[in-house]
């Protein structure tokens, strides 16, 4: 037991703290938020734009049952996080396993998988260790806690690169209605099996609308638009820019209002899923059609 014990214990965390520093500080501050989820969706969104659909698309969904799994396993598991006077960084809740460690190696195990690309792998691998040493620096999570993450996110990256050619084509063999059921109702499924444990929390609500409207997006845009991949870096450039700024005034404009009105938080999660899929690869066409 010595060597799960020492996964678990405060020292390392101690140590981080005892030789941290104002610049360490902000650099793992920085680090840990590129490692979040809503950072990861807008990396997803911008593989769907402009490089592979099919691959986006799938590339969101390992994100979001990533982050859907992080928020099944934490209450279930019930393991506290390391003492709040470590903490450099305001988070509640428990602490295994590390969401952000969960979701990073979700991401990256998948796209090493589905691309073999030895650039990918190793810049993936670099960005999961660092991402996972800064929930660690900022003392808010065990070493345990990020192992564990990247334990069950490489399962599910496997889970989902061995699995995505039978689940899409079970999907495509299914009529219209049946398409768009499942899309809406399998993420309040999901979420009210996640609320069994403790409740329904804001973040399960956040990640059911984000899951319901990226998949009644991606079902109209592949119904209504079915935009095509780049076909050179101009065309690449100009809809990362586009997509960018519809995106970013979403979540700006969104963000003020829900200071005064929260419920506008849950709009904002909508608007951003629905957005992704559907209304900038929408702008993309109009766009294109002009030129």
């Amino acid at each position: 037991m010595e060597p799960i014990q020492l996964l678990f214990s405060d020292n390392t965390n101690i140590f981080f703290n005892d030789v941290g520093t104002p610049i360490l500080d902000l650099f793992f501050k920085v680090l840990t938020n590129l490692g979040s989820e809503p950072v990861y969706i807008f990396i997803a969104s911008l593989i769907f734009w402009c490089y592979d659909s099919k691959m986006g698309i799938r590339a969101l969904y390992v994100i979001l049952f990533s982050a859907y799994l992080a928020l099944l396993a934490k209450p279930l598991f019930s393991m506290s996080r390391p003492p709040e006077y470590l903490h450099k960084v305001t988070e509640n809740g428990f602490g295994f396993p590390s969401g952000h460690a969960l979701v990073s190696s979700g991401f990256w195990g998948y796209m090493g998988l589905r691309l073999k690309n030895s650039r990918i792998i190793i810049a993936g691998s670099i960005a999961v260790f660092l991402v996972s040493l800064s929930r660690i620096y900022l003392g808010v999570h065990y070493p345990g806690d990020v192992a564990g993450g990247i334990v069950f996110g490489l399962i599910v990256a496997y889970v989902f690169y061995k699995g995505e050619t039978g689940i899409t084509s079970l999907f495509e063999k299914q009529d219209r209605t049946t398409k768009y059921l499942i899309a809406l109702f399998l993420p309040i499924l999901l979420v009210l099996i996640a609320s069994l444990q403790e409740g329904l929390v804001k973040e399960q609500i956040e990640l059911g609308l984000v899951m319901a409207s990226v998949g009644v997006g991606y079902l109209l845009e592949e119904e209504k638009i079915r935009f095509q991949d780049t076909k050179n870096k101009k065309q690449l450039i100009k809809r990362a820019l586009v997509g960018i700024v519809i995106l970013g005034t979403i979540f700006m404009v969104s963000g003020i209002l829900s200071l005064i009105y929260p419920v506008v938080t849950y709009i904002m999660y909508l608007l951003l899923g629905f957005s992704s899929v559907y209304v900038v690869p929408l702008v993309f066409t109009k766009l294109e059609n002009l030129q």
